[in-house]
């Protein structure tokens, strides 16, 4: 799968998302009691809340269905580059 095409989804001024979404969790991951599988959970429900906000506030669209739509769309795809990076990164070091 092409990830550029995914990218492109996302809207330009959301991609810094991906940068923060990859440094949150690594910093998630240095937490001793936070648990590994709750790391993408977190980064998801951060990227989409922040998502929504942009598109409400600063895009002046309002909180109506389609801001919620578009919020989780984004905060979808900029959370799962994030993990997806980190895994690429990690499977590249094993070998």
């Amino acid at each position: 799968m092409d990830w550029n095409i995914i990218v492109e989804f996302i809207r330009p001024e959301l991609l810094i998302l991906i940068a923060i979404c990859f440094c949150m969790g690594l910093f998630l991951k240095q937490i001793p009691k936070v648990p590994d599988w709750t790391i993408p959970l977190v980064l998801l429900l951060f990227t989409c809340i922040i998502s929504i906000l942009y598109i409400a506030i600063k895009l002046k669209e309002g909180f109506n269905a389609n801001t919620y739509l578009m919020g989780f769309i984004y905060g979808l795809l900029s959370a799962a580059v994030a993990v997806y990076g980190n895994q690429v990164i990690k499977q590249i070091k094993k070998k």
